[in-house]
């Protein structure tokens, strides 16, 4: 008897961020916010202060500490996302392909109807109070 050779993955595994229910985006703006959260991590993880306190004091760890932060700031993140794909729309065509403006607009054009459904509730899609 022999036996199936295991599937082999094409496609890289990403991590999947849970947003909280009723949280509505098209993923091009989705994977914006996401990015931007990102950054905004390693600007805020630089304060010792606040780097300790979203670790609990080291009883969690540096990726369990940026999934947090990422799932709780993201779904805020949303409008500037937006805003900063239609940036990329303005820009010359040297710097941003055609291709890819058609494939912003597509994507804005798809959000709005989204964004008028999008609810984020403010228990879930918080800033913690050391961010303000």
């Amino acid at each position: 008897m022999t036996l199936k050779t295991p599937h082999v993955r094409t496609k890289p595994v990403r991590d999947a961020l849970r947003f909280g229910p009723g949280l509505n985006a098209h993923v091009m703006v989705m994977n914006v916010a996401v990015e931007m959260a990102n950054e905004m991590f390693e600007v805020y993880s630089k304060e010792n202060a606040f780097h300790n306190k979203i670790r609990a004091d080291g009883k969690t760890t540096d990726k369990a500490a940026r999934r947090l932060f990422v799932e709780r700031v993201a779904p805020r993140m949303l409008s500037e996302a937006r805003q900063a794909l239609t940036n990329m729309l303005t820009q010359p065509d040297d710097r941003v392909p055609l291709s890819m403006k058609d494939e912003i607009a597509a994507a804005l054009i798809l959000d709005n109807d989204l964004q008028a459904k999008r609810f984020v509730a403010a228990d879930y899609a918080s800033i913690p109070s050391t961010l303000h």
